[in-house]
Protein backbone atom coordinates (compact mmCIF):
# COMPACT_ATOMS: atom_id res chain seq x y z
CA UNK A 1 0.00 0.00 0.00
CA UNK A 2 2.53 2.53 1.15
CA UNK A 3 4.72 1.67 -2.10
CA UNK A 4 1.51 2.08 -4.12
CA UNK A 5 1.39 5.51 -2.68
CA UNK A 6 5.03 6.26 -3.47
CA UNK A 7 4.71 5.38 -7.15
CA UNK A 8 1.83 7.01 -7.27
CA UNK A 9 2.99 10.42 -5.97
CA UNK A 10 6.30 9.81 -7.62
CA UNK A 11 4.41 10.01 -11.24
CA UNK A 12 2.66 13.04 -10.06
CA UNK A 13 5.52 14.99 -9.17
CA UNK A 14 7.96 14.09 -12.31
CA UNK A 15 9.40 17.39 -13.93
CA UNK A 16 9.82 18.06 -17.51
CA UNK A 17 12.58 16.34 -19.50
CA UNK A 18 14.85 18.22 -20.87
CA UNK A 19 13.56 17.29 -24.63
CA UNK A 20 10.09 18.83 -24.10
CA UNK A 21 11.31 21.62 -22.02
CA UNK A 22 13.27 22.54 -25.56
CA UNK A 23 9.63 21.41 -27.25
CA UNK A 24 8.20 24.30 -25.49
CA UNK A 25 10.44 26.54 -26.07
CA UNK A 26 10.37 26.23 -29.47
CA UNK A 27 7.38 26.59 -29.86
CA UNK A 28 7.04 29.59 -27.88
CA UNK A 29 9.86 31.08 -30.24
CA UNK A 30 7.97 30.23 -33.16
CA UNK A 31 4.73 31.76 -31.95
CA UNK A 32 6.49 35.31 -31.26
CA UNK A 33 8.11 35.07 -34.28
CA UNK A 34 4.47 34.83 -36.42
CA UNK A 35 2.99 37.40 -33.33
CA UNK A 36 5.46 40.40 -33.34
CA UNK A 37 5.14 41.25 -36.81
CA UNK A 38 1.50 41.72 -36.39
CA UNK A 39 1.74 43.54 -33.15
CA UNK A 40 4.29 46.10 -34.75
CA UNK A 41 2.58 46.56 -37.18
CA UNK A 42 -0.69 47.33 -34.93
CA UNK A 43 1.56 49.45 -33.11
CA UNK A 44 2.49 51.29 -36.18
CA UNK A 45 -0.93 51.36 -37.86
CA UNK A 46 -2.28 52.82 -33.89
CA UNK A 47 0.39 55.88 -33.98
CA UNK A 48 -0.56 56.46 -37.50
CA UNK A 49 -3.94 56.94 -36.64
CA UNK A 50 -3.39 58.91 -33.75
CA UNK A 51 -1.18 61.30 -36.29
CA UNK A 52 -4.50 61.48 -38.60
CA UNK A 53 -6.57 62.44 -35.44
CA UNK A 54 -4.05 65.62 -34.87
CA UNK A 55 -3.98 66.60 -38.16
CA UNK A 56 -7.84 66.54 -38.56
CA UNK A 57 -7.97 68.83 -35.17
CA UNK A 58 -5.17 70.98 -36.64
CA UNK A 59 -7.49 71.18 -40.03
CA UNK A 60 -10.44 72.40 -37.73
CA UNK A 61 -8.21 74.73 -35.82
CA UNK A 62 -7.17 76.38 -39.64
CA UNK A 63 -10.53 76.44 -41.05
CA UNK A 64 -11.80 78.44 -38.05
CA UNK A 65 -8.89 80.62 -38.39
CA UNK A 66 -9.77 81.15 -42.36
CA UNK A 67 -13.73 81.60 -41.35
CA UNK A 68 -12.83 84.21 -38.97
CA UNK A 69 -9.78 86.48 -41.17
CA UNK A 70 -10.92 85.34 -45.00
CA UNK A 71 -6.95 84.91 -45.13
CA UNK A 72 -4.51 82.08 -44.66
CA UNK A 73 -2.10 82.13 -41.65
CA UNK A 74 1.27 81.77 -41.90
CA UNK A 75 4.92 82.20 -40.15
CA UNK A 76 6.00 85.46 -42.51
CA UNK A 77 8.01 84.28 -45.23
CA UNK A 78 10.86 87.59 -45.05
CA UNK A 79 11.74 88.90 -48.60
CA UNK A 80 14.25 91.55 -49.29
CA UNK A 81 15.03 92.68 -53.23
CA UNK A 82 13.21 90.11 -54.03
CA UNK A 83 15.51 87.54 -52.31
CA UNK A 84 14.32 84.97 -49.69
CA UNK A 85 15.93 85.73 -46.07
CA UNK A 86 14.05 83.40 -44.13
CA UNK A 87 10.73 82.37 -42.62
CA UNK A 88 9.81 85.36 -39.28
CA UNK A 89 8.94 83.37 -36.22
CA UNK A 90 8.19 79.29 -36.18
CA UNK A 91 5.47 76.90 -35.81
CA UNK A 92 1.79 76.77 -35.79
CA UNK A 93 1.31 79.61 -33.16
CA UNK A 94 -1.45 81.63 -34.33
CA UNK A 95 -3.87 78.15 -34.34
CA UNK A 96 -3.30 77.74 -30.42
CA UNK A 97 -6.68 80.43 -29.66
CA UNK A 98 -8.76 77.80 -31.67
CA UNK A 99 -7.28 74.53 -29.26
CA UNK A 100 -8.00 75.66 -25.90
CA UNK A 101 -4.50 77.86 -25.80
CA UNK A 102 -3.67 81.42 -26.63
CA UNK A 103 -1.19 82.97 -29.25
CA UNK A 104 2.45 84.76 -28.32
CA UNK A 105 3.56 87.21 -30.91
CA UNK A 106 7.00 86.12 -29.22
CA UNK A 107 7.05 82.89 -29.12
CA UNK A 108 9.80 82.45 -31.96
CA UNK A 109 10.45 78.62 -31.05
CA UNK A 110 9.00 75.31 -31.04
CA UNK A 111 9.58 75.49 -27.10
CA UNK A 112 5.41 77.10 -27.44
CA UNK A 113 4.87 73.36 -27.87
CA UNK A 114 6.10 71.43 -25.20
CA UNK A 115 3.25 72.10 -22.86
CA UNK A 116 5.86 71.20 -19.66
CA UNK A 117 6.42 67.73 -20.94
CA UNK A 118 3.15 66.75 -22.49
CA UNK A 119 2.25 65.06 -25.63
CA UNK A 120 -0.25 67.92 -27.57
CA UNK A 121 -1.82 67.95 -30.97
CA UNK A 122 1.32 69.60 -32.40
CA UNK A 123 3.60 65.95 -31.58
CA UNK A 124 3.18 63.14 -33.75
CA UNK A 125 2.52 59.70 -31.87
CA UNK A 126 5.52 58.34 -33.89
CA UNK A 127 8.21 60.38 -33.05
CA UNK A 128 9.67 59.89 -29.51
CA UNK A 129 10.23 63.18 -27.10
CA UNK A 130 13.48 63.90 -26.52
CA UNK A 131 15.25 64.05 -22.71
CA UNK A 132 17.38 67.06 -21.79
CA UNK A 133 19.93 66.48 -18.38
CA UNK A 134 19.20 69.29 -16.15
CA UNK A 135 22.72 71.29 -15.60
CA UNK A 136 24.47 71.20 -12.21
CA UNK A 137 22.33 68.29 -10.95
CA UNK A 138 18.75 69.86 -11.27
CA UNK A 139 16.18 67.99 -12.86
CA UNK A 140 15.84 67.03 -16.40
CA UNK A 141 13.11 67.83 -19.35
CA UNK A 142 10.97 65.97 -21.27
CA UNK A 143 10.56 67.45 -24.47
CA UNK A 144 7.69 66.66 -27.00
CA UNK A 145 9.00 68.94 -30.09
CA UNK A 146 6.44 70.50 -32.92
CA UNK A 147 6.24 67.18 -35.19
CA UNK A 148 3.97 69.01 -38.10
CA UNK A 149 5.00 71.64 -41.11
CA UNK A 150 2.68 74.17 -42.36
CA UNK A 151 2.72 74.79 -46.36
CA UNK A 152 4.32 78.18 -46.31
CA UNK A 153 5.80 79.25 -49.78
CA UNK A 154 4.92 75.99 -51.82
CA UNK A 155 7.59 75.16 -54.43
CA UNK A 156 8.19 78.64 -54.85
CA UNK A 157 10.33 80.25 -52.07
CA UNK A 158 12.94 81.74 -53.94
CA UNK A 159 10.38 84.08 -55.63
CA UNK A 160 8.48 86.21 -53.08
CA UNK A 161 6.18 87.44 -55.67
CA UNK A 162 4.82 83.92 -56.21
CA UNK A 163 3.79 83.52 -53.34
CA UNK A 164 2.29 79.90 -53.98
CA UNK A 165 1.99 78.35 -50.52
CA UNK A 166 -0.50 79.41 -48.01
CA UNK A 167 1.90 81.95 -45.70
CA UNK A 168 1.92 85.20 -46.22
CA UNK A 169 5.21 87.20 -47.59
CA UNK A 170 6.70 90.46 -46.15
CA UNK A 171 8.92 92.27 -48.24
CA UNK A 172 11.18 93.42 -45.27
CA UNK A 173 12.08 96.98 -44.52
CA UNK A 174 13.12 96.96 -40.91
CA UNK A 175 12.33 95.14 -37.83
CA UNK A 176 9.61 96.47 -34.97
CA UNK A 177 11.71 97.70 -32.00
CA UNK A 178 12.60 94.91 -29.98
CA UNK A 179 13.79 93.06 -32.77
CA UNK A 180 10.09 91.76 -32.95
CA UNK A 181 8.41 91.31 -36.31
CA UNK A 182 9.75 92.41 -39.98
CA UNK A 183 8.05 95.71 -41.04
CA UNK A 184 6.96 96.03 -44.83
CA UNK A 185 3.95 95.34 -47.32
CA UNK A 186 2.45 91.91 -46.07
CA UNK A 187 0.46 90.08 -48.93
CA UNK A 188 -1.69 87.12 -47.58
CA UNK A 189 -3.39 84.36 -49.06
CA UNK A 190 -7.03 84.47 -49.29
CA UNK A 191 -9.36 81.28 -49.56
CA UNK A 192 -10.28 81.82 -53.17
CA UNK A 193 -6.58 81.92 -54.56
CA UNK A 194 -6.94 78.32 -53.84
CA UNK A 195 -7.77 76.85 -57.31
CA UNK A 196 -8.19 73.30 -55.84
CA UNK A 197 -8.43 72.98 -51.86
CA UNK A 198 -8.49 68.79 -52.43
CA UNK A 199 -5.03 68.94 -53.78
CA UNK A 200 -3.57 71.53 -51.74
CA UNK A 201 -1.04 70.48 -49.23
CA UNK A 202 -1.57 72.20 -45.60
CA UNK A 203 -0.07 70.83 -42.91
CA UNK A 204 1.79 67.37 -42.56
CA UNK A 205 4.53 65.24 -40.75
CA UNK A 206 8.16 67.66 -40.59
CA UNK A 207 8.83 70.54 -38.46
CA UNK A 208 7.64 74.25 -37.99
CA UNK A 209 7.14 74.66 -41.75
CA UNK A 210 6.96 72.75 -44.61
CA UNK A 211 9.47 73.97 -47.97
CA UNK A 212 10.64 71.48 -51.09
CA UNK A 213 13.88 71.07 -52.54
CA UNK A 214 15.09 73.73 -49.89
CA UNK A 215 19.49 73.80 -48.83
CA UNK A 216 20.01 71.79 -45.79
CA UNK A 217 17.62 69.26 -46.56
CA UNK A 218 18.37 66.30 -47.87
CA UNK A 219 14.88 66.16 -49.97
CA UNK A 220 12.69 68.76 -47.95
CA UNK A 221 11.41 69.11 -44.72
CA UNK A 222 8.22 67.28 -45.43
CA UNK A 223 9.68 63.74 -43.72
CA UNK A 224 7.39 60.59 -42.91
CA UNK A 225 8.56 59.43 -39.19
CA UNK A 226 6.26 56.11 -40.18
CA UNK A 227 7.07 52.92 -41.73
CA UNK A 228 9.23 53.32 -44.52
CA UNK A 229 9.06 56.91 -44.82
CA UNK A 230 5.70 57.00 -44.31
CA UNK A 231 4.11 60.82 -43.67
CA UNK A 232 0.48 61.94 -42.90
CA UNK A 233 -0.46 65.15 -44.94
CA UNK A 234 -3.93 67.66 -44.28
CA UNK A 235 -4.95 69.14 -47.38
CA UNK A 236 -6.93 72.38 -47.60
CA UNK A 237 -10.19 70.64 -47.77
CA UNK A 238 -9.66 68.85 -44.16
CA UNK A 239 -8.87 65.50 -45.88
CA UNK A 240 -5.58 63.36 -44.55
CA UNK A 241 -3.64 61.59 -47.34
CA UNK A 242 -1.07 58.75 -46.36
CA UNK A 243 1.82 58.14 -48.74
CA UNK A 244 5.73 57.81 -48.27
CA UNK A 245 7.55 61.02 -48.33
CA UNK A 246 9.27 60.48 -51.66
CA UNK A 247 5.88 60.59 -53.24
CA UNK A 248 4.91 63.71 -52.05
CA UNK A 249 8.54 65.26 -52.79
CA UNK A 250 8.98 63.39 -56.23
CA UNK A 251 9.92 65.83 -59.29
CA UNK A 252 6.62 65.18 -61.16
CA UNK A 253 3.88 67.81 -62.17
CA UNK A 254 1.51 65.77 -60.19
CA UNK A 255 3.63 65.56 -56.94
CA UNK A 256 5.03 69.55 -57.39
CA UNK A 257 0.77 70.68 -58.22
CA UNK A 258 -0.16 69.56 -54.82
CA UNK A 259 2.36 71.92 -53.09
CA UNK A 260 1.15 75.14 -54.93
CA UNK A 261 -2.51 76.95 -54.78
CA UNK A 262 -2.72 77.72 -58.22
CA UNK A 263 -2.53 73.75 -58.75
CA UNK A 264 0.22 74.11 -61.31
CA UNK A 265 3.63 72.57 -60.87
CA UNK A 266 5.67 75.32 -61.44
CA UNK A 267 9.00 73.23 -62.50
CA UNK A 268 11.09 76.44 -62.67
CA UNK A 269 10.87 76.74 -59.35
CA UNK A 270 12.76 73.22 -58.20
Amino acid sequence: MNKTMFNANSRTGRGFTLVELLVVIAVIAILAALLLPTLAKAKHSAKSAGCKSNLRQLALALNMYVNDYDKYPGNGAMYSAGAFRGIWAGGMNWLNPYLGGRYDSEALSSQYYWADGRRTVFSCPAVKPRYYPGLFGAQGLTVYDLNYGYNELGTGWKDGSLRLGLGFTVEVIGFAQGGFGPLGARCFVKPGDLRSTGDMMAIGDGGNWLVPNYPGYAKSSLRGPHPKGGVNVLLCDSHVEYSNDAWFNAPTNTARARWNNDNEPHPETW
